[in-house]
Parts: structure tokens; C-alpha cells; sequence
């Protein structure tokens, strides 16, 4: 790797498990020492998240009725319940 890991944890703060995973991860994405590693060949994998249950239309009427009342007033968690059935 070329430098001892102890050092490269005392500059980056980075366990020498840590390294020694990205390395291997890094060579398993075409990588090869000694030639000029790319982002390709260490950014992170796209990660599963669970899907939003509020649609963006949804939340924009949700957002609007907290931020804009009649009265200029701020509706209490039961008002904002009732109004949209949660």
C-alpha cells in the first residue's frame, strides 16, 4: 500500500481495517497499485432506503397549511391531524 498503516491512521484518523477494506474494494472495481485511482474505484454503492410514504404534492399541502393560516397563526398538532385525517 505504501505506507506503513499505522501512519496513514495517525494522518487521516482512518483504523487500518478500514484502509485495508477500501483497498480491497478499490482493486475489485478495476483498480491496479501503482496507477492513478479514479473516483469510480471508491465511491460508495448506491444504498437501499426505504420509499417515502408522503408524496412531494402531499407534503407541499402539508408545508403550506403549517406555514400559511388564515389568522397567521401556528395550528397545534390535534388541528393539523383533523385537517388532513392523520
Amino acid at each position: 500500500m505504501g505506507e506503513s498503516p499505522g501512519i496513514i491512521q495517525q494522518q487521516t484518523g482512518i483504523t487500518p481495517r478500514h484502509v485495508r477494506n477500501l483497498h480491497n474494494e478499490a482493486q475489485a472495481r478495476g483498480w491496479v497499485p501503482g496507477i492513478l485511482l479514479k473516483i469510480e474505484h471508491i465511491k460508495d454503492r448506491d444504498r437501499c432506503r426505504r420509499k417515502k410514504k408522503i408524496t412531494s404534492a402531499v407534503e407541499e399541502v402539508i408545508v403550506d397549511a403549517v406555514t400559511k393560516d388564515r389568522y397567521a397563526r401556528e395550528k397545534t398538532l390535534v388541528q393539523l391531524g383533523l385537517q388532513f385525517n392523520i
